[in-house]
């Protein structure tokens, strides 16, 4: 039987109401099937037209200032992954995000814990402009004003993009072992004890590898895709913290405080791992397993719609309700999910 957690569906969207614009997320599903159609590898017509499709209708939109589809550094690392369409890929990452970008998922995350040190302290929240978390620039100024304001896009042309080749790069999977080798090693544990309990131990762990001794030991590490913290990041983040008022003396408080343990980034992650670790335990974990849950966590509460895999849409749906409490649609690459996203994407207006 799964664990099906207690969810409020009182809205905690932190950009509601504030976007003529319909912020679209796209996933690496979706932008290998659009590039993989454009190279001419998918051999099944129907599917290849209709990525081809969808394609055109994202750049129509985008140009028509209906969507926005901000680029992030998940799109980018992901398509490394593969050099077969690597290229392709950053070419519709390009034409689509017309220099909108998402801000790293470790910047969002640190913003979203000076916000909670702010609320733990009893004081004002600093001015800012409701996108300034999320994004490097307004995700709701027009596509015009973002390329004439200084955020030009590659200009590719279809006949620059590479033939397909025959292996992905070695050690882009090595990387990906290594992922799914941690998923395995994190997640083993979380079969036993009730879902608030378990869900709050993996809040305190998550915090731990941000603020705590795990995020000096992976300050250690080399900058890799897998770890959560650089040294200088650490410190920044804590000198930050200081200078708003977090001490010494209230520095073990704020870590378990509801302030920061409640706030997006945690909440979404945690809630993924825990209802994948418990609902799905015989499940084989893999690298995704790790890379999903902090994709998600970064822009669903920016996004009004969003799209992964169909587990993580299991998972963040079905179990979770996470896409009614963050107001953000989510739809997987399934023929059904993909029609509906298509259907949403032509409403957009």
């Amino acid at each position: 039987m799964s664990y099906i957690p207690k969810v409020f569906f009182k809205s905690a969207k932190i950009t509601s109401d504030m976007s003529r614009h319909t912020v679209i997320y796209l996933d690496t599903n979706y932008l290998s099937n659009m590039a993989k159609a454009q190279l001419g590898s998918i051999t099944d017509q129907v599917e290849c037209k209709f990525w081809l499709s969808l394609v055109e209708e994202l750049k129509d939109k985008v140009l028509s200032d209906a969507i926005a589809c901000p680029e992030s550094p998940f799109q980018r690392e992901e398509a490394s992954f593969d050099a077969r369409i690597e290229e392709a890929v950053g070419r519709i990452i390009d034409e689509l995000s017309r220099g909108l970008k998402l801000n790293t998922w470790k910047d969002i995350l640190y913003l979203q814990i000076e916000e909670a040190a702010y609320k733990f302290l009893g004081k004002d929240l600093p001015q800012r402009e409701m996108w300034a978390i999320a994004f490097t620039s307004n995700p709701q100024a027009s596509v015009r004003s973002r390329v004439r304001g200084g955020h030009p896009y590659t200009n590719w042309e279809v006949d620059d993009s590479p033939l397909l080749q025959n292996e992905i790069v070695k050690y882009k999977r090595q990387q990906k072992a290594r992922w799914v080798a941690y998923a395995e090693r994190t997640l083993e544990s979380y079969t036993r004890g009730n879902w608030d309990e378990t869900l709050r131990h993996d809040k305190l762990y998550s915090v731990d590898c941000i603020l705590g001794s795990q995020a000096w030991a992976d300050a250690e590490m080399s900058n890799s895709f897998g770890s959560f913290a650089n040294m200088q990041d650490l410190i920044d983040l804590l000198v930050r913290l200081l200078e708003i008022g977090i001490t010494d003396g209230n520095f073990m408080d704020f870590r378990k405080s509801d302030e920061l343990l409640n706030s997006a980034f945690f909440d979404i992650h945690s809630s993924i791992r825990v209802a994948a670790a418990k609902n799905v335990p015989k499940r084989k974990q893999q690298g995704s397993d790790l890379r999903d849950p902090v994709i998600l966590a970064s822009v669903m509460p920016y996004s009004d719609v969003a799209t992964t895999d169909k587990f993580m849409k299991h998972l963040s749906v079905t179990d979770l309700g996470l896409d009614k409490k963050y107001k953000c649609e989510i739809f997987s690459s399934s023929i059904k999910d993909r029609l509906q996203f298509q259907k949403r994407v032509k409403e957009s207006k």
